[in-house]
């Protein structure tokens, strides 16, 4: 059986989870309940635990302090956070920190059973040795002693669902052939992702400019002949077989940079930059995202969800950084429709959920664009046609800014177009939008600067006077903050 210990500072929630769940029938027994992480730590540092269901508000440590040490010193434990989900923090450093699951407080008995065999299915996958090693992971470490090898990370999508291939069996036919000279080896890990081992004698001739050739070939032949995308992350080489974990996470790496929904290769680079966290304009994509999710043309707030992605790309922030990120614009986007407190049947905490999860199994960028893109076609599904979204008031502030974005347009001139009081207009709008009229006003005027920088040859200053900034330096530094560069930088990477 495995271990399981519970972690939460209220007796009776313990108590309840102990009790209430069948544990045997999952096959673990409870062998311990702790009223902090201080306490848990204590407690595993001489007894054996396979699972720790912990809430996360504790005194003396806290759950995700707690996951962060387990994840550090037991990477073998799973860890199943209990949460309301209100604090989206929590959200953020649970991917950060490696946890297994959460699951909402109150609704428990029915999901963190479902948790539970989720987290033993992985275990018992893994078989682990003790070491930070599976079975059978030290197998193929023992394998590969005399031989340079790589590390491929595989996504695989059929442009036709209606096809069904064994995918396993397709890669390992045509590696055959492809990299005849090669020996591999391919470890599914779900049903359309896989890593596959490849290696070869160390006085061969064979290189990374080899492997990638050999993918190639292959990428032609599934697309041409098979209708399948195979999105390809290949690692650094090594004849190190110790540096096989490292080769592992350099090839799912690579494979997380892709961002196109085609066929793709793509090699890891030593990155030795510092983080870049800080150049991604979060709050530009994500009040850019929201103000356009109910727009006439739902592929504008897609449009500029690709932005987002190509520039996470361009700046090589960590793939981590990325679901962060896109997780943050994927709530706020649920929360933009929450707010207008529509008489619709969804649960939005369910769907929080959801989007989480399908967050933290994402393998690439693309794979983040896609859940974004799915979720705004969903989000206007239940929306657009139940009511009008939109506030008449939001319409006609949005109306008179397109008409006037190049005069000196204000709070006061745009209230004084509607005849109505400007301390109401500032509220009501804030209260609908979730923006400022004037941050409206300037975000109008930069969407406008940016078709002119993509379209024209006119000078900085010029493009600043035509969509109403008469000042140029103060242009660039609206620029800057909502695009996270300035003009001339946005125009040479247009």
């Amino acid at each position: 059986m495995l271990k399981v210990l519970i972690a939460d500072d209220e007796r009776n929630i313990r108590k309840g989870i102990q009790c209430l769940i069948d544990w045997e029938s999952l096959d673990c027994k409870v062998v311990s309940s702790c009223g902090n992480g201080r306490q848990v730590l204590e407690y595993i540092q001489n007894n054996p635990v396979d699972i720790v269901v912990t809430d996360v508000k504790m005194p003396a440590m806290d759950g995700l302090e707690l996951s962060r040490q387990i994840t550090e010193k037991y990477d073998h434990i799973k860890v199943i956070i209990l949460t309301a989900y209100s604090d989206f923090d929590m959200a953020k450093k649970a991917i950060r920190y490696g946890v297994e699951d959460f699951i909402v407080k109150n609704n428990y008995m029915e999901e963190l059973p479902a948790a539970i065999k989720k987290a033993a299915e992985r275990i018992r996958k893994d078989a682990g040795t003790g070491d930070g090693y599976a079975l059978d992971d030290k197998r193929r470490i023992h394998d590969l002693q005399g031989f340079c090898y790589c590390i491929c990370s595989c996504e695989i999508e059929s442009m036709d669902a209606s096809i069904d291939y064994n995918l396993k069996d397709m890669l390992n036919n045509i590696l055959k052939i492809a990299a005849k000279d090669c020996l591999f080896e391919i470890i599914p890990q779900t049903e359309n992702y896989m890593h596959i081992i490849i290696k070869y004698e160390k006085d061969s001739s064979i290189n990374i400019n080899a492997i990638v050739d050999y993918f190639n070939s292959i990428l032609i032949m599934v697309e041409e002949f098979m209708r399948i995308n195979l999105r390809v992350g290949i690692s650094s080489e090594s004849g190190d077989p110790a540096s096989y974990i490292q080769l592992k996470r350099e090839a799912d790496e690579a494979l997380s940079r892709i961002i196109s929904k085609d066929s793709e290769i793509n090699v890891y680079i030593v990155n030795d930059k510092d983080e870049k966290a800080d150049l991604i304009n979060l709050d530009h994509y994500k009040s850019a995202i929201c103000e356009l999710i109910f727009s006439e043309d739902d592929s504008e707030p897609k449009q500029v969800l690709k932005e987002f992605g190509e520039n996470l790309v361009r700046e090589d922030i960590c793939f981590e950084q990325c679901q962060i990120y896109a997780l943050v614009i994927d709530c706020a986007m649920i929360h933009k429709v929450v707010k207008y407190h529509l008489d619709i049947e969804q649960d939005f905490n369910q769907l929080e959920r959801d989007i989480y999860k399908k967050n933290q199994s994402a393998k690439t960028l693309y794979g983040l664009i896609e859940i974004g893109n799915d979720l705004i076609d969903h989000l206007r599904s239940l929306c657009l046609g139940k009511i009008h979204v939109k506030n008449e008031l939001v319409k006609r502030v949005d109306d008179c800014i397109k008409q006037h974005y190049r005069e000196e347009l204000s709070l006061n001139f745009i209230s004084s177009c509607l005849y109505l009081n400007s301390s109401y207009v500032s509220r009501a709008y804030k209260k609908f939008t979730g923006i400022t009229v004037t941050e409206k006003i300037n975000l109008f005027r930069v969407g406008k600067a940016r078709e002119l920088l993509k379209s024209t040859s006119k000078r900085i200053y010029e493009i600043a006077d035509e969509v109403g900034f008469k000042d140029a330096a103060y242009f660039s530094n609206i620029f800057i903050k909502y695009c996270g560069m300035n003009p001339s930088e946005f125009r040479k990477n247009s």
